[in-house]
């Protein structure tokens, strides 16, 4: 393979020196892109790799002509062009682009049909790799008519790590042209194919985008499915985006059909997973699949307030999600769209009904948020996607970087997004809104210190200065023989296992506490001899050991440091549970000293628990007090609502109690209501324990539906609940005769009021604890805090799991998972310990989705056991 540059020239010295510092300087000026020397358009007949600026103001001539089937990368290029900027059709492409710019010029007429601005458009094709660049004013990218590769993962597509904005259909004279971020229309079976971490934000007015991801009858393979994941995209108007009719929206799989094609199941859109990606202020759909077969769309967010930024409202027709054969060729089947939250608005208004008219595509727990979606929303779910980014390494666009292998598993960060159906947190400065930290944290700094440990930090003395810092890392070249202390809080965003670092130069020690009491914190890593700026493994104990944290508690942290003579430097940083390194931590975990614990976000994992609550029913219940419903017996009926309130109309004379499990978005506390015909009781566990159930409010006398005020009872007193953490909850109502309703409603910390309480905070009792279960005998803890303790993870799990013994000397005897009934679902038969870490393989098991026991027992009979979620 060759590797070209279109700019050939030889160098003397001097002009070579003269060129350095001429770069150097227009690449650390603004907007230096403009000030390029483009070239006329360039034709590839080679492969190679290519640098350079290549523009074409003519929509007719593409700015780049790739005419050959041999590879080729372009690569620090800038190209613009009134038309196509890159091309390549009528050859089986293989191209790469990487860390290119490319911007739309304006469109000059055409001859005979409508040429896009498409960055990047071929027909047939055998590898396309779009990787860290930046779109501005294009059409996007097209991926059709025929893939030619030989399956392999060097023969796919990949459009990953990019930022585009403004996408751009229109042509010369205004007329527009169906424009996509991506558009995938070929023919075959593509696997490793995959359209992730790209930031897409289209402005109203400045853009006219179709749908920005756009799968039409393209396939993956069922064991390779086409992934669509870890997109951002903000934005989809028409043009002027005042219109009332708009057909496009956000990630869409499309499955239309022309006589002759064949079998339409054939040739649909099929082998498709689109999972946690984030649509703001989309217009028509936010997620839909129009046809094809074997997809799923999961686990994703859509956030519209329906507002342009003025505040005046977006006319055209807004829904959450949407599924069904539209081209009626029954080619949609084994389709399904599942655990997706949606909160948009529609002509002023909050849009609840998502489309599923036929039942082809399943709808299976999409809750829907219940208040007024605001523009603060859409800012929120920004700060949770670059918070998501930084969790994972990634930096978008040209020059970015990020992992070898793109991450797989879903990174929505769970304390980064500030759930859609609660109103803004107010004051919160420092930091992007929707996280749990206020963006920073207190360091002190003394002068004239001298010694060689960090005891001779005199903190019991008023510091010579403090400041507070955006990261956990202190500033450098602040002197000789000085100590300094950064302390404060941080917030785990998950539950879950981590590991700390510090770095320094000179010496520095690392503290936790359990809590945010600093009187209880531990030392848990050292820097015992000078290291450079983030060196974090030059000493081992550098590294603390892993570390249980909670999601959404505060936790007190501190790093002294004392400087000697040289350079200096201090930071901090962790690895999440889920593997993501913020080395240092970054600033929405953090919280300066004296600060009020800010009002916690719901965890992502919490904002849709299941989105339903266990509904028992007695018929023929006779009394005056709810202490007459047989609930030691077998109910007449079991049903499961998707909100905490009964239907109405059920007859006379019956009892019912509603069940399970609530889930706090938030820490702080909470206030309760009940109103219910005839009369009712509520009660609330401090656990998931039922055993610990208190009442916590009454109907004492019929109320209407959702009638809260009527008697004193009917409200709680406030109650302090934990963000992430599950409760417990139960109502118990005795119909007589008349008329029959119940309902429950909390107030959230913020004062946002849910009445009654949503689908996206519950869960039913049988997918959780059976805290009481006779058969399950192994003793089972709630993990806090803990430096050197056996633990499972990933966890929850998909197909892995690993449980890790510690610094424990133990020798195991068995090792087996149970259910929620105390039965044994699995056994494991290799207990290889190697590393003091087992590796147990569960793929083949077939267990569902829930709670299970993890019971390990050492060779001298003794117990012990870890809760599992199955994801």
């Amino acid at each position: 393979m060759n590797t070209f540059s279109t700019q050939e020239t030889k160098w003397t010295g001097t002009t070579l020196s003269a060129l350095i510092l001429t770069l150097v300087a227009f690449l650390f000026s603004t907007g230096f892109v403009n000030a390029q020397t483009y070239s006329g358009p360039l034709v590839i007949t080679k492969g190679g790799t290519y640098t350079g600026n290549w523009e074409s103001r003519d929509s007719e001539v593409a700015a780049v002509d790739v005419r050959t089937s041999e590879p080729v990368t372009i690569v620090n290029s800038n190209i613009r062009g009134a038309g196509y900027l890159i091309k390549s059709w009528g050859y089986a492409a293989n191209i790469t682009v990487k860390n290119t710019k490319g911007y739309g010029l304006t469109p000059t007429p055409f001859r005979d049909y409508k040429k896009p601005r498409r960055f990047l458009t071929v027909n047939n094709f055998k590898n396309v790799i779009v990787e860290n660049c930046y779109l501005e004013g294009t059409a996007g990218i097209y991926v059709g008519t025929r893939y030619e590769g030989d399956g392999s993962a060097n023969n796919t597509v990949k459009i990953r790590y990019n930022k585009a904005k403004n996408i751009d259909g229109r042509v010369y004279g205004g007329q527009r042209e169906h424009s996509q971020f991506a558009q995938f229309n070929y023919r075959g079976n593509l696997p490793h194919a995959e359209i992730a971490w790209n930031e897409i934000i289209n402005e109203p007015n400045n853009s006219l985008v179709e749908d920005n991801i756009n799968l039409s009858n393209s396939r993956g393979t069922s064991a390779s499915p086409i992934r669509v994941h870890n997109n951002y995209i903000q934005g989809a108007y028409p043009i002027p985006a005042t219109e009332t009719k708009f057909s496009g929206g956000g990630i869409i799989a499309d499955s239309w059909y022309q006589d002759g094609m064949g079998d339409p199941a054939a040739v649909a859109t099929a082998y498709v997973k689109v999972y946690d990606n984030q649509t703001v202020n989309i217009g028509n759909y936010n997620y839909a699949i129009a046809g094809g077969n074997n997809i799923e769309v999961y686990n994703n967010r859509g956030v519209n307030s329906g507002l342009f930024d003025d505040g005046t409202r977006v006319n055209t027709h807004n829904v959450g999600l949407y599924g069904y054969d539209y081209y009626k060729k029954g080619a949609t089947f084994n389709a399904v769209m599942r655990n997706n939250v949606t909160g948009v608005m529609s002509q002023g208004s909050l849009f609840d009904k998502n489309y599923f008219p036929d039942g082809l595509v399943k709808n299976e727990n999409n809750p829907y948020v219940g208040v007024i979606i605001t523009k603060q929303h859409e800012k929120n779910e920004y700060a949770a996607w670059l918070n998501k980014l930084s969790s994972n390494g990634i930096i978008l666009g040209p020059n970015g970087s990020a992992p070898v292998t793109s991450p797989t598993q879903p990174t929505q960060d769970p304390i980064a997004t500030a759930p859609v159906d609660e109103a803004p947190t107010s004051g919160t400065t420092g930091t992007a809104t929707g996280t749990t930290g206020t963006g920073k944290i207190t360091r002190d700094f003394w002068s004239n210190v001298h010694g060689s440990t960090v005891s001779v930090i005199p903190v019991n003395t008023n510091p010579t200065s403090s400041s507070t810092l955006t990261s956990f890392e202190a500033p450098g070249g602040q002197g000789n023989n000085y100590g300094q202390r950064i302390r404060g809080y941080v917030t785990a965003p998950a539950s879950g296992q981590y590991t700390f670092w510090i770095a320094a130069d000179d010496v520095a020690e690392l503290y936790l506490s359990t809590s945010e009491d600093p009187t209880k914190k531990t030392r848990i890593a050292l820097s015992s001899t000078w290291t450079n700026p983030r060196e974090w493994t030059k000493t081992a104990g550098q590294q603390s050991a892993k570390i249980t944290l909670e999601a959404g508690k505060r936790y007190y942290i501190e790093a002294l440091m004392l400087q000697g003579g040289g350079g200096d430097n201090l930071a901090v940083g962790w690895q999440l549970p889920n593997g993501a390194m913020e080395r240092p931590i970054a600033s929405n975990r953090l919280s300066e000293m004296g600060s009020a614990a800010p009002v916690a976000t719901a965890p992502i994992a919490t904002i849709t628990p299941v989105g339903k609550i266990t509904r028992d029913f007695w018929s023929n219940v006779h009394g005056s007090t709810v202490s007459v419903i047989p609930v030691n017996t077998k109910p007449a009926s079991t049903t499961e609502l998707t909100s905490f309130e009964a239907p109405g109309g059920q007859g006379n004379n019956y009892g019912q109690r509603i069940r399970g499990y609530v889930t706090a978005p938030a820490s702080g506390q909470y206030t309760f209501w009940i109103a219910a015909d005839d009369v009712a009781e509520l009660y609330l566990s401090t656990s998931e324990d039922p055993t610990k159930k208190t009442r916590i409010a009454l109907s004492s006398t019929w109320t209407n539906p959702r009638e809260w005020t009527k008697t004193a009872g009917q409200q709680s007193a406030k109650i302090t609940l934990e963000a992430g953490k599950r409760y417990y909850i139960e109502a118990l109502m005795l119909q007589g005769g008349g008329g029959d309703n119940l309902a429950v409603g909390w107030q959230l910390p913020n004062g946002a009021m849910e009445r009654p309480i949503a689908a996206n905070r519950l869960s039913p009792i049988e997918t959780l604890i059976a805290s009481s279960s006779s058969a399950l005998t192994a003793e089972t803890t709630d993990t806090n805090i803990s430096f050197e303790k056996v633990s499972a993870y990933p966890n929850p799990f998909n197909d892995v799991v690993t449980l890790d013994l510690g610094k424990e000397e133990i020798k195991l005897q068995e090792v087996v998972i149970l259910d929620q009934a105390g039965t044994v679902v699995y056994k494991e038969e290799n207990l290889k310990v190697e590393n003091n870490k087992l590796v147990m393989n569960l793929a083949a098991t077939g267990l569902r989705a829930g709670l299970y026991f993890l019971k390990y027992t050492d060779n001298a009979g003794k117990s012990a056991t870890i809760k599992l979620i199955k994801e």
